[in-house]
């Protein structure tokens, strides 16, 4: 693993990666309000 420092050019991809990982590997911690709350990204 290679940790890099924070660009501004990559808020989009952090928080596409967020996203996604909320709606599929978290989405059983989350009901599906919670989860409606996040659309659209």
């Amino acid at each position: 693993m290679k940790i890099i420092k924070f660009k501004e050019t990559d808020t989009e991809e952090i928080i596409s990666l967020f996203y996604k990982t909320v709606h599929s590997v978290n989405s059983k911690d989350y009901s599906q309000a919670e989860l409606d709350a996040w659309e659209p990204i």
